[in-house]
């Protein structure tokens, strides 16, 4: 008995000071575009389950911070509920605050830890734990699974972040050095600073001229870029827990949960790794996915994972044959780097990555053309295939079949509804103008990206209701410029002349519209 009062203090202990520390240094609080419910719910239907529409969902985020990640979906759909729970009191006050400022009534943020959570909050169909599961100790570890199974509603999905093994191990002489270097007693910066020093110490330091010396020299360059919230919590958290996919499965399957899989599709295609290395995980992991999968972290030293989980009872439904016909009812969306390019009957599709698709099918060219126009938007097979009989449309189906495969583009189960042609009195999001108008430094698009928003954005987004035309626009960045709010160039010199001030503020304004509708910021 003794022992247990011990170690329920213990943990206590444990939860308090981690909500301290990310009280004195918040993680910033930001959209996570793969784990938003509508791509776990494109996942469900890929896999053959139902999965609940969004204009009425129960969304619940774990560890939710400011609730960056659930704030822009509950202004985006005002008919589903939304909650966050997090422990980290400022985080909390902050998440509030904004919520109350946008005028939201369909979304509340709870300040407890998982293992108070009880009945009390009713079912969800979509949960979210992101960045929370390795950086906690495994009572709370096992809290999180049990608040899963039990708030999941019967057609809900879970989206856990975690860091895996054995690709972490490359990362851990950085936390073994950082915790016996760095004293926990100095505040958050101090101790972030103490191990950016240690770091490049070591760097120049190490006279490994091998695999391990290596790391620590690419690690030191990669984490300067890095911000210093992150360093604080990835590296110097008292809890920092890898796990095996295998483990993390596991451990699910005890709460009465089945894995799923990833929210990165193209992560579980073994082709996309070589065919070497596909032909070797069919013979080692057969058909069991969790060994495949586990193959996958062992060959590609995989370091992080975003891993669905839906109630074990709904395992015997999943369908893993996957046909192109398995995408029929999805949305389809582009990454932002995409380029479409025309030669006589071929037309290729490609990314920045070098990843490309080509086709001589006229009408899988047109369906790359409508695709790029309908962007930052989504499109969806019926709207591509419109008027298309039925082979063209098997041909355009089995194009967009491998993109989604080789991570060429994004499936949702929802469409990502944004304006391509922003009209006289454009209309931005409510998130967009609610962010311009507080002065932030970013904002959430319509597909659940972070944006950063200069000086123009800051000025034009709070106009853009649908009330105010471009010749409105153009004179608030004129007053704008005038009052040394912003300041416009031209050859590399400062120009604050009245008339040429005019002048280039005019010519500066579609520009800026265009950026902002290319961003994703406004409404259809």
């Amino acid at each position: 008995m003794a022992t247990k009062t011990k170690d329920a203090g213990d943990l206590e202990a444990i939860i308090a000071r981690t909500a301290l520390k990310y009280d004195l240094l918040p993680y910033e609080s930001k959209p996570f575009p793969m784990s938003q419910p509508a791509r776990l719910g494109a996942m469900a239907q890929l896999f053959g389950l139902e999965a609940a529409p969004l204009e009425t969902a129960r969304v619940l985020e774990l560890g939710c911070a400011a609730g960056g990640n659930i704030i822009p979906h509950a202004a985006r759909y005002p008919k589903a509920e939304f909650v966050g729970v997090d422990l980290a009191r400022t985080q909390v006050a902050a998440g509030r605050s904004r919520i109350k400022a946008m005028g939201l009534e369909n979304i509340e943020i709870l300040c407890k830890s998982f293992t108070e959570i009880g009945e009390e909050l009713g079912a969800f169909d979509y949960i979210i734990c992101h960045g929370v599961y390795s950086w906690v100790p495994p009572q709370v570890q096992d809290a999180i699974m049990k608040v899963i199974r039990a708030r999941l509603s019967p057609v809900g999905i879970a989206c856990v972040s975690y860091n895996v093994l054995p690709g972490w191990r490359m990362m851990q002489p950085l936390r073994d050095a950082f915790m016996l270097a760095v004293p926990d007693g100095v505040d958050s910066l101090g101790r972030v600073a103490m191990a950016r020093e240690m770091l490049t110490f070591m760097a120049k330091s190490s006279p490994d001229k091998g695999p391990y010396g290596e790391t620590i020299r690419n690690w030191s360059q990669r984490l300067a870029n890095l911000p210093n919230d992150y360093i604080a919590h990835e590296f110097l958290e008292e809890c920092n827990d890898p796990c095996l996919v295998r483990d993390f499965a596991n451990a699910a399957g005890v709460h009465g949960l089945g894995y799923l899989g990833e929210c990165e599709f193209s992560s579980m295609i073994a082709e996309n790794y070589g065919s070497e290395l596909a032909e070797g995980l069919r013979a080692r992991g057969g058909t069991d996915l969790v060994a495949s999968e586990q193959w996958l972290d062992i060959l590609t030293g995989r370091t992080f994972r975003q891993s669905l989980l839906i109630a074990g009872e709904r395992m015997g439904g999943v369908n893993r044959a996957l046909t192109p016909e398995s995408i029929e009812r999805l949305h389809f969306v582009l990454p932002s780097n995409g380029v479409l390019k025309r030669d006589g009957d071929i037309t290729t599709f490609s990314l920045a990555d070098g990843r490309s698709i080509t086709s001589t099918f006229t009408n899988v060219g047109m369906m790359f053309e409508k695709m790029t126009a309908n962007h930052p938007g989504s499109s969806s097979l019926d709207s591509l295939t419109d008027g298309a009989d039925d082979q063209a449309r098997a041909e355009m189906r089995d194009a967009l079949y491998r993109m989604a495969m080789s991570g060429m583009l994004f499936l949702q189960s929802e469409p990502v509804g944004c304006s391509t042609k922003p009209g006289d009195k454009p209309v931005a999001s409510p998130v967009a103008r609610a962010d311009a108008e507080a002065g932030t430094a970013y904002t959430t698009n319509a597909r659940h990206e972070s944006v950063a928003l200069d000086a123009g954005a800051l000025v034009l987004l709070p106009l853009m209701d649908g009330a105010h035309d471009t010749k409105d626009l153009e004179e608030a960045l004129l007053e704008a410029a005038q009052d040394g709010i912003l300041n416009f160039a031209r050859d590399g010199a400062a120009v604050t002349e009245a008339n040429a001030l005019k002048a280039l503020v005019a010519e500066h304004l579609p520009n800026s519209i265009l950026g902002i509708t290319g961003a994703a910021l406004l409404l259809e």
